[in-house]
């Protein structure tokens, strides 16, 4: 079985032009776009960076050339001039630290936070408290994934969910992109392309989000 090539990921052919590259590139990302899978277990971020990799090797003419000879022939030597080019492309990184780990880390705490939620919802005709103890081993849990969101300086404001998935998609699109950038361009997309009552919706999210985390996290002191 041969290996799959970045023409399969796209499910172009070889001979494709810069369009059809462009087409299938918009129509994976929009496909697997995390606002479109967020009750999916699968991950669609890495399926996305790979995607986008493919098109930037594919849309740009010098690299398609390479890439085409060493999938054509895997055993010809490159010249010195390609591993040259290479290894420049290796050198500039991006300017923005990966954004994943972050996204990866608020997924988590979503997760946490919408189970201690049920555990704290008030039940009708019951007197019952919460499984503090459940709660407080929650809290434990959710720690570690606080800390990485604080190290690396992300408001608490855009942690939910809603706004996380926003944020990676941008980011994969564009990794030069500063951070301070990316979420006044999230504040700006609320404004410009959700409805008042849209807006109103994920707002109220949010805050109920940060409510329950707040809930959550105390019973994480009291235990201290």
């Amino acid at each position: 079985m041969k290996d799959c090539t970045y023409y399969d990921l796209l499910g172009v052919s070889m001979d494709a032009d810069e369009k059809e590259i462009a087409d299938a590139k918009n129509f994976l990302v929009k496909k697997m776009h995390p606002d479109e899978n967020i009750n999916s277990s699968f991950d669609t971020t890495s399926y996305i960076q790979n995607v986008l990799t493919a098109y930037r090797i594919l849309s740009d003419p010098d690299s398609r050339r390479v890439y085409d000879r060493r999938i054509r022939n895997p055993i010809r030597r490159e010249t010195r001039a390609e591993r040259e080019r290479e290894r420049e492309m290796k050198r500039t990184g991006p300017l923005s630290p990966n954004f994943a780990p972050y996204w990866e880390a608020a997924n988590k705490l979503n997760g946490l936070v919408s189970e201690s939620a049920v555990l704290l919802k008030p039940r009708k005709f019951s007197r019952q408290e919460p499984d503090a103890e459940r709660l407080a081993a929650m809290a434990e849990e959710a720690h570690p994934h606080i800390l990485v969101l604080k190290d690396g300086e992300i408001p608490r404001r855009y942690w939910f969910a809603h706004a996380m998935n926003w944020l990676l998609f941008q980011w994969s699109q564009n990794r030069d992109l500063p951070y301070p950038l990316l979420y006044s361009m999230y504040d700006s997309y609320l404004e410009q392309c959700k409805s008042a009552l849209e807006k109103k919706k994920i707002t109220s999210q949010n805050a109920l989000f940060l409510n329950n985390l707040d809930k959550l996290i105390a019973y994480r002191q009291l235990q201290s």
